[in-house]
């Protein structure tokens, strides 16, 4: 008996521990603002991002969506369609600006 009451207690514990642990959002990265991408609908397409040497897609909020903009953002990737999936787009989890 006691050692089925230990066990559902250990159960519930781990339980309990992966349902309240949060995703950590990966460091931040010094990124560039390039510019707008017109590909879609006349600047729906976002703006493309340099991060270290890739480049991506991403919606960036005001007032950092400004041509050349050097900022410090987190971020990960956007899969919630497969145009943004095979399109490289990010999603800004939180953004800056950086001084050079």
């Amino acid at each position: 008996m006691t050692t089925l009451l230990i066990r559902y207690l250990l159960l519930l514990v781990v339980l309990l521990a992966t349902v309240n642990c949060q995703q950590v959002e990966p460091e931040e990265k010094a990124a560039t603002i390039l510019e707008q991408d017109f590909t879609f609908c006349g600047g729906c397409g976002g703006w493309f991002v340099a991060i270290d040497s890739a480049r991506y897609r991403a919606d960036v909020p005001v007032p950092y969506n400004i041509k050349n903009n050097p900022v410090l953002i987190r971020f990960r990737e956007d899969h919630s369609d497969g145009t943004k999936t095979h399109g490289k787009w990010i999603k800004i989890t939180s953004i800056h600006s950086r001084q050079l």
